[in-house]
């Protein structure tokens, strides 16, 4: 049966992230390394802004985050399950919701206090059972930790443990779109406070982005929606 296939045109302009920081014309002559420190910082929280609003944006005047995103797959807690937990069950339902085929370039996103209910977990097996998480073996192994073999990477920008958000399963490479114009910009200038022997130092990035999906997919066999970027239900 003949068909049309169905495009969806996805706008992105660029958002503007600024910083801006003053320093005295005596500081920036007395410490010579005080410009580069001041750039390295700059940069350093112009990524975190950058990260935060992947994971968290709302799309409006800033990149539309993986959270608030429609194409969002929120896998149910297991009943009777406490709060601020995570046990193995949330995991094998996050994994199943995945697309096969992005599970190769997948990563899990944690709150950095989720880590003790991961090393917690463990797989029931008769009257015994086997922890199911590999913690990192520092420099002679993996740099990560990982589950299901894939990288597990604590990130400030995840939620506290318990919230909706506090742990994702993503392939930002097959499901997430982004563009910008160059690295981060600085310009340094003593005109703006020029009477008070300030040098006005900013910094700006011009970014956006936003998930490829407009929803989660229904494959052709089976009920449970497929998509690049999974969460776990609320416990608290």
């Amino acid at each position: 049966t003949a068909s049309k296939p169905k495009f969806r045109t996805i706008n992105l302009s660029l958002n503007k992230l600024v910083g801006m920081a003053y320093a005295t014309d005596e500081l920036i002559e007395d410490v010579s390394a005080l410009e580069i420190y001041i750039e390295r910082a700059f940069k350093d929280e112009l990524e975190y802004k950058i990260q935060d609003s992947i994971i968290n944006g709302s799309g409006i005047a800033m990149p539309l985050g993986i959270k608030n995103s429609t194409a969002l797959v929120t896998v149910d807690k297991e009943g009777g399950q406490g709060s601020d937990t995570i046990i193995y069950e949330n995991i094998l339902a996050m994994w199943s919701r995945l697309f096969s085929n992005s599970r190769k370039n997948a990563v899990w996103l944690i709150n950095q206090n989720c880590e003790p209910q991961l090393h917690q977990m463990s797989l029931a097996i008769g009257t015994g059972g086997n922890a199911v998480y590999l913690p990192s073996q520092g420099i002679a192994g993996a740099p990560h930790s990982t589950l299901f073999g894939r990288p597990v990477i604590p990130i400030e920008q995840c939620q506290t443990l318990g919230d909706l958000g506090d742990i994702y399963l993503a392939s930002f490479e097959d499901g997430y779109v982004s563009i910008d114009r160059g690295g981060p910009k600085m310009d340094s200038s003593i005109h703006v406070r020029f009477i008070y022997g300030e040098n006005c130092l900013r910094f700006q990035y011009r970014f956006s982005g936003c998930p490829v999906l407009s929803s989660a997919i229904t494959p052709a066999n089976g009920t449970d929606t497929l998509s690049h970027f999974i969460n776990l239900q609320a416990r608290n």
